[in-house]
């Protein structure tokens, strides 16, 4: 009978203060279809992290939630809305991925980067797991799980996996600027910022004040962003233009040059010896590289 309750109590809870995580989680999904660093297990693991923080926090007492306004977190709701700006920007300037393994630190990138939304789209449910019942924390654990599942094996489904991966490009930038104007709308923060500022300031500023300092903060990531693309691109257009002045008969003589120096040993050769030695040895790399036959290296 208790148990019935705690997981009556537990899944009413969860269902109320979670559901908006599905869509979370189906960003995550529909992005790990195209993506090299965020992985499905990855986003299993962010979601934990972020889920233990904020029971975590809730366990310190709802008293805390009284003395620290959760209004404040929504604040944090830019950050999907620039990483939305970010992920649009590569429609027009596409960035081609590197067919090199994945960094440790590329792959705990995606980790923060789940746990951080997560924390923004959970702030506000910091008061809702009292402590008072660790069997209910156990089942909380349990449906997150059930959640994350749920979003894997809905990415999962051919029809649904097809469409994603075709619109991909499109979607993810409109579902992260999306997930961020939900979390902003969804805290409150401006209009509590809004009411603080008009209580200090007999004029009234916090509209105005609140929208310069957001149109300040888009202009100057975006600006940010701009910048770090451009000059990658540089650095990559750089990089093309040293081996494209590099020639292959270049390569492939320093190449003989160093295996000639390094075959030779203390044995001493006369410059022509040398000259003869390098010729021969150019003549058989050239044969290898190029599959010349020696009737045409007779030729040369």
């Amino acid at each position: 009978m208790q148990f019935g309750k705690t997981l009556g109590e537990a899944c009413a809870t969860f269902a109320i203060t979670n559901i908006d995580d599905l869509f979370v989680l189906i960003t995550f999904f529909a992005e790990a279809t195209t993506s090299r660093v965020l992985a499905p297990w990855k986003i299993v693991i962010g979601q934990y992290i972020g889920f233990t923080i904020i029971v975590c926090i809730s366990m310190i007492g709802f008293g805390l939630s009284l003395v620290l306004p959760s209004e404040p977190i929504g604040f944090l709701g830019l950050f999907p809305i620039l990483l939305g700006i970010w992920k649009f920007s590569s429609l027009f300037f596409p960035q081609k991925e590197q067919e090199t393994e994945v960094s440790t630190a590329a792959g705990a990138k995606g980790i923060f980067k789940v746990t951080l939304i997560t924390l923004m789209n959970g702030g506000d449910n910091i008061g809702t797991y009292i402590p008072g019942s660790a069997s209910r924390n156990r089942m909380y654990y349990i449906l997150l799980g059930l959640l994350c599942l749920g979003s894997f094996l809905a990415m999962r489904q051919r029809h649904i996996l097809a469409l994603v991966q075709k619109y991909v490009d499109y979607v993810i930038p409109l579902l992260y600027t999306g997930l961020g104007i939900f979390i902003i709308i969804k805290s409150e923060c401006y209009p509590w910022s809004i009411e603080h500022i008009n209580e200090s300031v007999t004029t009234d500023p916090g509209q105005g004040t609140m929208a310069g300092a957001t149109v300040f903060v888009i202009l100057a990531a975006s600006c940010g962003m701009a910048w770090y693309t451009v000059a990658k691109r540089k650095s990559h257009t750089a990089g093309l233009d040293i081996n494209l002045a590099t020639p292959p008969t270049s390569i492939l003589g320093r190449k003989v040059t160093e295996e000639l120096t390094s075959s030779s040993g203390t044995t001493s050769r006369t410059p022509a010896d040398t000259d003869l030695a390098l010729l021969s040895k150019f003549h058989q790399s050239m044969r290898k590289t190029f599959l010349l036959r020696p009737k045409t290296l007779l030729l040369m």
